[in-house]
């Protein structure tokens, strides 16, 4: 049986019914391959994709300066969508085009089932690029996941241990996270989840690049497909002219709605049954060929 799930026909979509206008793109396990970087052949398909005047939005669980390193080696000045789709903001301008705040009622919430697990917060936050990219309240914290992480980011964070006392303390927050092993954070994931059944936005995943597990916390309206359809909008693009492609949690809701949806080859299964098709894996250059299929289509 196949893993994907079908078209409207009952059969799997090995190609776009139409054509692709706009291809999303996840950045980890897909753009990149499995040493982290971005690979000759994906980059030459994606110049070859921009010349064809597709549009390419990366969308991204990473913070906006990890994200526009990426999109400056792509040679991209369109807006991204970041913090798996809580913030829209543009690499070339540093403007924010939407952001997803949590209200401070939700923060407060948030934060508390964070403290009940005994768990350092982490809050994103929208700044400039001479300011710190995240808030936390100290370091060492006395949680070895969480501090591997703030090691990992020295320099690119702002440690206070008074900011939660600050009047303004429980506004604009879009992306609280905490760090740790899968078990911690799929506890904290079912607590807030129970408190509040479809009132978040929740993700449990771990990034290539650090050793713990992360626990997201978004508003309930926040996810890459919401943040896409944004900048979608803006183009006069339909979700039906949009190929999604990704790997993780984050990127189901626009792989589920996207007019190709596409999984790559190394994805979980709850990840491929969303998509319409399954690309090879990263490391088989899986996004060059889908950029390939989507060309053929398009040229006849």
């Amino acid at each position: 049986m196949s893993l994907c799930r079908m078209g409207e026909d009952g059969q799997p979509k090995p190609f776009p019914d139409r054509p692709v206008r706009l291809l999303a793109l996840d950045v980890d396990g897909t753009i990149l391959g499995p040493s982290g970087e971005l690979d000759d052949l994906v980059l030459a398909s994606l110049h070859q994709a921009l010349e064809s005047d597709i549009k390419i939005v990366l969308c991204t669980g990473r913070r906006f300066r990890r994200a526009s390193a990426i999109a400056a080696k792509i040679g991209l000045n369109s807006p991204m969508v970041c913090n798996s789709g809580a913030l829209v903001k543009c690499p070339s301008s540093n403007a924010t085009f939407w952001r997803a705040d949590h209200t401070s009622v939700d923060a407060q919430k948030i934060m508390q089932t964070f403290d009940r697990h005994e768990r350092p917060i982490l809050s994103f936050q929208d700044r400039s690029p001479d300011e710190p990219d995240f808030i936390t309240s100290k370091y060492p914290s006395g949680c070895g996941l969480f501090d591997d992480y703030l090691k990992e980011n020295q320099g690119l964070g702002e440690i206070d241990p008074a900011w939660r006392d600050r009047e303004s303390s429980l506004e604009g927050h879009f992306h609280l996270c905490a760090a740790g092993t899968r078990e911690q954070m799929q506890q904290i994931h079912d607590d807030l989840e129970m408190q509040s059944p479809g009132g978040y936005q929740l993700f449990v995943q771990k990034s290539p690049h650090y050793v713990a597990w992360m626990c997201e916390v978004l508003r309930r309206d926040a996810n890459k497909w919401t943040a896409l359809t944004t900048i979608a909008e803006g183009w006069g693009i339909s979700g039906s002219e949009i190929c999604a492609v990704g790997d993780d949690a984050n990127d189901v809701p626009m792989i589920a709605q996207a007019g190709w949806g596409v999984a790559m080859g190394h994805s979980a299964d709850f990840v491929k049954q969303n998509a319409h098709w399954i690309a090879p894996d990263n490391a088989g250059h899986g996004v060059a060929e889908v950029v390939r299929i989507i060309m053929e289509r398009q040229n006849g």
